[in-house]
């Protein structure tokens, strides 16, 4: 049986609680179709060119934050070579500084499989990733850290490939920026008396660096309809991020630049022929110490439905 699902960090185990790590599903790469699907299941099977892929997620942010997440994604399959995959999303973000929700992002990617020798398949991605607003929320009068944005507000460039055999499948992706500069204005000096904004960083003109992603993963049969796959996902933050100051001065945020792995599993029951369901889990091992684009996560949970036709 195969498995598919959304490469996202998801925490797993009660005791790595305190632990932190990136949110991928808000940078975007590891959650676009060919980069997640690496173990041989992107294939939709005879007479079947279409799928759509929906389902809610939660996250545990910086703060005490509750991120409650949807997407929809629809692939469509082109020839028995290429496909194309578009998703949009919408979060809604709580927390001590407000309440924000919106529509984040819309993902098109064109996707390439072929085979290798000794049975191995690759697949090779490219897509964008368009803002559907540019990061500039406010709360009565108080513009907003990263965290209560919907959306990172920039273009992006993905790029990924992706070889499996059988249960077997690694992962390599780049996700760049085109214009890393957005419109968020928080300034944590702007707002002396409201002392909660002392825990956040300063974002005002923010410059995001580029993301590389790697994966590995394995998975197994447990029974006729459910399967599951363990694996790997790093997320390397390539520079350290920068922003302006109250006078208008370009300041490097050190240590945003670094590495965050996470151990990963998931599972997947299949309920018919064209259809299943998949949950997706995880635990930080390593995790970055600087994060001002918002995407610190202490739990992140994704399940979806998949329906292909």
């Amino acid at each position: 049986m195969k498995v598919t699902g959304i490469i996202c960090p998801v925490l797993l185990l009660l005791p790595f609680q305190k632990m932190y790590a990136q949110g991928c599903s808000d940078a975007g790469v590891c959650t676009i179709h060919a980069v997640r699907s690496i173990t041989g299941n992107s294939s939709m099977g005879p007479n079947k060119k279409n799928e759509i892929r929906t389902g809610p997620g939660y996250a545990r942010g910086e703060r005490g934050a509750n991120i409650y997440s949807w997407q929809l994604e629809y692939t469509r399959q082109l020839s028995g070579k290429l496909s194309l995959t578009g998703k949009l999303n919408y979060a809604s973000v709580k927390g001590e500084l407000a309440q924000t929700s919106g529509l984040g992002d819309i993902f098109l990617s064109v996707t390439n499989t072929s085979g290798l020798r000794k049975k191995w398949q690759k697949s090779v991605v490219a897509g964008f990733k368009v803002p559907l607003n540019n990061a500039g929320k406010n709360k009565n009068g108080i513009h907003l850290p990263m965290l209560y944005q919907t959306s990172l507000g920039t273009t992006d460039l993905l790029l990924g490939i992706n070889i499996s055999r059988k249960s077997f499948g690694a992962s390599l992706a780049y996700q760049q920026p085109l214009n890393s500069v957005n419109k968020n204005k928080f300034l944590q000096s702007a707002y002396p008396l409201v002392p909660a904004v002392a825990y956040y960083p300063s974002s005002n003109a923010f410059s995001r660096k580029a993301d590389i992603v790697a994966q590995l993963s394995y998975s197994f049969k447990t029974g006729k309809h459910f399967s599951m796959r363990p694996g790997l996902l790093g997320i390397y933050h390539a520079g350290n991020d920068s922003y302006l100051d109250e006078n208008n001065i370009k300041k490097t945020i050190i240590n945003s630049k670094g590495l965050t792995l996470n151990t990963t599993v998931f599972f997947q029951y299949e309920t018919g022929e064209r259809s299943g369901l998949v949950l997706s889990a995880g635990t930080p091992v390593i995790s970055r110490s600087q994060r001002p684009d918002g995407l610190t996560r202490k739990v992140v949970t994704a399940f979806e439905y998949y329906f292909r036709f």
